[in-house]
């Protein structure tokens, strides 16, 4: 069997016309007809007997004017239905609003149709659904309008979504309050009933009503009209129609003083920046990204943007608050501001990359997510996946000074392979129904892998064919919703007529397809070289962390690429052939060298070798590193970390294999390998001397970075310089490396001074100067936060404060956490800072936690999607010994026993105790692997600082 099919199919049938299945293409697959029923889950998914086609929306925006109910709209709405089935005489929708106050429906010719009487409608709320009932049945294929009535409340915020409200202060200082939206992936039901699954596409054409002062308002389309009521001092903004799209991408915002801050009008329509009025002449750098990715699609689909729909906009809002970094809602993305207002005089360069990738993904939404849409959230990764892809890989062609192709590995395929490598994930095509499902399918499964697994088939195809696949794709089903069938299709028909696969005989791409986009998990490659014979022995096994996951038998296909000492061929990506079974043999000549496989960790698995493989590899990392490609050296380091963890391989092995590490200066080395040391010290943080003991001998193996990198920028260094400075330096700060406390705190001091700091280096800069000071330094930075016009900047700044050792002055500090000073999407990273920024703070942080929790939850938006307090109170766990995690559970299980936290905090709790037990069995193995590799030298005068360090501050 290949796929499940019921509901999905059968109402691709219903809503638009038949289309070529896989069974067209190969005659060898069964499809399962078989219905799906309705089970507890399911039952959150609409009926599929009624479809929507066009919405007449108007809101009424009132704010603080209406005293009677502050911050509230009312809603009338007209949408044009049809019944797709017989005998239909319930209708059901979406609604998530307060009150639904009228509901009629009539026919084409104003005939109004007979409602039952006992109960014509009602809202039931679990599933946010609306029902209304009908004395007759509905006319199959005849249009009605349904005419809805109703009222409800912007939500304070962005965490709960729907319409809510923010905050900015303009030029003058004076604050101001806007209105906008975030509807992805289930919120437009929120702001006005309707079906709120992408598969019900229709046209939406929006009305707003405001107070005249609330004249900058901005939508999908362009503005058709505007009235203005001068008795009720009211103006309302009628928009142009939009394409057809799915509800999650309607989107507006209404405010008094948000502007164009960025313009270029050479393009129909024009791309334009908006945002606050007090950020003009901040994000040229953001409408440069915009136009040249808008470019680069134009060009890359053959579908120009203007030419999607007459009326849709091109427009990018920079906005104050976001719960997300930005929503591809179609004519208007959204992004949090500290992304769209750069400045390379106060922007950390981590922001500034990111930026770039951001803007390209939204945009490529507009092909890959808007003109197409996948189905059902179950398909989240065909939009997500594309456009994550397409965020390093076009930007790449765009801005290669970003080296973004490269940076695609530490961002998502590394990403990804730690990921999926657990018992219990969930493949890319994965069945979600409630909104606590479809919520969590919004992850690393789905950009992550997604991503990755589209880059794999590129090289496997060619980038031609994947151009040409993408193109059919969006032609084939363009303002259609679409699902796994038609991406199998467009990649069929695109590999067919270019015999791109031709070469790799008994190859099947249908069973390519279906096995990774529908099977959980990935491969490692075992590798044995039989040097006498010169053969290569290769076998497979689905990867697990856990070294007692039971083996599941799956098959993987695999592309395999590979280098040897005599051959290297790093650059050369396409796959030499494709390993579809569970064993596979290579001829290979006889010399004694080493051989690496997965060129550039292009494919999604792990590869592990025999010892004597191992031994040539580490021997050539040491004494020749550039003979073997940064991305392979960088791969080594993730393998290695990730073979020890699982028991597959000895820590003491391991670490000689990394003993290469002390030499290397390359940032897509370097960062595998953080993270990996990062993981171990903090299984030893509750034995400060093992720690300190730990960090000396890591800070050995950085020690050459370190002095390479050195302190201060330099001028024209690449982003990826910069990006490796500032990883390195704040890793070497927190462990306490000598030199990198002093020349941060100097700096610290110099700022105080007056002396302008380069943004690249403020990380650590912020988080030393704050951690070594007084209040004073306290103070200084906080200050510095509140006046600051940059949300990049004041995120460093965030970090920083959370750094002091103070218990008063953090407690000062967490407390802003409860204000709107910093904002809600900011909030539960600010709290993170303060666990981040010493060991010894969780025990004040767990002060703060007793003494606030109501507060807590409230503030930080206790039932927003992405539940934030359960995060903040499993991440304390973490950072807490076993006397402090005794009273947390205590205070837990007495208090707190009722709350919709208390299970995830004791699971965190639990793993906590299971980290630090590991730590304690597995320290002096680990020390005595590190010891052997480290430089002793270095780390006899580093220990006795750290040490001393650990004394005072762990």
């Amino acid at each position: 069997m290949f796929f499940k099919i019921g509901i999905i199919l059968l109402v691709i049938t219903l809503i638009r016309a038949e289309k070529l299945t896989l069974a067209d293409i190969d005659d060898s697959i069964t499809l399962n007809s078989d219905v799906i029923t309705r089970n507890a889950a399911q039952a959150y998914r609409l009926p599929v007997n009624v479809i929507p086609l066009e919405y007449d929306i108007f809101i009424d925006l009132f704010f603080s004017e209406n005293r009677d109910k502050p911050f509230s709209y009312n809603g009338k709405e007209n949408i044009i239905i049809q019944a797709v089935e017989r005998n239909v005489n319930q209708i059901v929708l979406h609604a998530n609003v307060d009150m639904i106050n009228a509901v009629s429906l009539t026919t084409d010719d104003g005939r109004i149709v007979t409602m039952n009487a006992n109960q014509p409608f009602f809202l039931e709320r679990q599933y946010h659904f609306l029902r209304i009932n009908l004395i007759e049945t509905l006319e199959v294929n005849k249009n009605y309008t349904l005419m809805i009535d109703y009222s409800s409340t912007m939500n304070d915020g962005p965490m709960k979504r729907g319409i809510w409200r923010g905050w900015y202060k303009d030029a003058d200082g004076v604050e101001r309050i806007y209105a906008t939206t975030h509807f992805q992936p289930y919120n437009a039901r929120q702001a006005f009933p309707c079906w709120d699954e992408p598969l019900f596409k229709a046209v939406f054409k929006v009305h707003l009503s405001a107070p005249q002062s609330y004249s900058k308002v901005f939508s999908n389309t362009d503005i058709e009209s505007v009235t203005t009521d001068l008795t009720s001092g009211r103006s309302t903004t009628n928009f142009y129609a939009s394409p057809v799209m799915s509800s999650y991408l309607v989107t507006f915002l209404v405010s008094e003083s948000f502007q164009v801050i960025a313009e270029d009008k050479s393009f129909n329509p024009p791309i334009r920046i908006i945002g606050r009025s007090n950020t003009m002449g901040l994000a040229d750098h953001a409408l440069h990204l915009a136009v040249k990715m808008t470019e680069f699609f134009d060009s890359y689909f053959e579908i120009p943007y203007s030419s999607l729909h007459p009326y849709l906009l091109n427009d990018h809002i920079s906005s104050p608050d976001w719960a997300s970094a930005g929503t591809e809602n179609w004519g208007m993305v959204s992004y949090r501001e500290l992304y769209l207002v750069i400045d390379p005089r106060e922007t950390i360069m981590s922001v500034e990359h990111y930026a770039a990738t951001l803007v390209s993904h939204e945009l490529a939404h507009k092909w890959m997510g808007n003109l197409i849409t996948c189905y059902w959230w179950s398909n989240t990764w065909i939009n997500e996946g594309f456009a994550s892809y397409f965020g390093y890989i076009a930007t790449h062609a765009v801005f290669p000074e970003y080296e973004l192709h490269e940076h695609f590995n530490s961002r998502y395929l590394q990403n990804s392979l730690s990921f999926d490598s657990g018992v219990s994930t969930v493949p890319l095509n994965h069945d979600v129904n409630t909104p606590a499902q479809v919520t969590g399918h919004f992850g690393t499964i789905s950009y992550s892998k997604g991503a990755a697994f589209l880059r794999m088939l590129v090289d496997m195809i060619t980038p031609e064919t994947f151009r040409k696949a993408c193109k059919y794709f969006l032609t084939d089903n363009a303002y259609q919703a679409t699902d796994q069938y038609d991406l199998y299709n467009a990649f069929a028909k695109a590999i067919r007529e270019d015999g791109s696969l031709n070469s790799y005989q008994h190859f099947n791409f249908t069973d390519f397809y279906r096995i990774w986009v529908n099977e959980a998990g990935y491969p490692i490659l075992n590798v044995e070289v039989n040097y006498a014979a010169g053969e290569i022995q290769l076998s497979q096994e689905r990867f697990f962390l856990s070294g007692t996951a039971q083996p599941t038998g799956q098959i993987y296909p695999i592309p395999i690429t590979y280098s040897t000492k005599s051959k290297p061929e790093f650059e050369n990506l396409r796959p030499a052939l494709m390993m579809t079974g569970n064993r596979a043999v290579l001829r290979t000549n006889t010399a004694e060298e080493w051989v690496m496989f997965n060129h550039q960790q292009h494919g999604l698995y792990r590869v592990n070798y025999d010892e004597k493989t191992w031994n040539l590899i580490a021997d050539a990392l040491l004494e020749e590193p550039e003979s073997i490609h940064y991305l392979n050296r960088g791969q080594v380091v993730d393998d290695v970390f990730a073979l020890m963890r699982s028991g597959r391989m000895t820590y003491d092995f391991g670490f000689k294999i990394l003993r290469f590490l002390r030499n290397e200066v390359n940032y897509h080395v370097l960062n595998p390998a953080i993270s990996g040391y990062t993981w171990l010290r903090n299984r030893f943080a509750h034995m400060p001397e093992t720690q300190s003991t730990f960090d000396a001998h890591i800070l050995s193996y950085l020690e050459h970075a370190i002095n390479t990198l050195g302190f201060e920028p330099a001028a024209n260094e690449t982003a990826t310089t910069s990006l490796t400075r500032q990883e390195v330096l704040h890793f070497a700060c927190t462990m306490g490396h000598e030199r990198c406390v002093t020349e941060s705190k100097n700096r610290f001091a110099a700022m105080r001074r007056g002396t302008w700091i380069d943004p690249r280096i403020r990380r650590n800069v912020y988080v030393v100067g704050v951690r070594e000071g007084g209040a004073d330094d306290f103070n200084f930075l906080l200050n510095r936060f509140h006046s600051s016009n940059y949300a990049n900047d004041q995120l460093e700044m965030l970090r920083g404060l959370g750094a002091t050792r103070d218990p008063q002055l953090l407690t000062r500090y967490l407390e802003l956490t409860l204000t709107k000073e910093v904002r809600s999407h900011d909030k539960v990273n600010s709290f993170n800072y303060a666990l981040l920024g010493n060991r010894i703070n969780a025990v004040t942080v767990l002060q703060f936690v007793k003494n606030n929790i109501e507060a807590i939850r409230k503030e930080y938006v206790e039932d927003a999607p992405p539940n934030p307090v359960h995060t903040a109170l499993s991440n304390l766990a973490g950072y807490l010994d076993e006397e402090y995690l005794v009273e947390y559970e205590t205070w837990l299980r007495t208090t707190q026993s009722n709350s919709a936290q208390f299970s995830t905090a004791i699971s965190a709790i639990n793993s906590a105790r299971n980290n630090m037990a590991w730590g304690t069995a597995n320290a002096d193995i680990v020390l005595s692997a590190t010891r052997s590799g480290a430089t002793s030298a270095v780390i006899s005068s580093t220990l006795l600082l750290i040490v001393t360090l650990a004394s005072v501050t762990f």
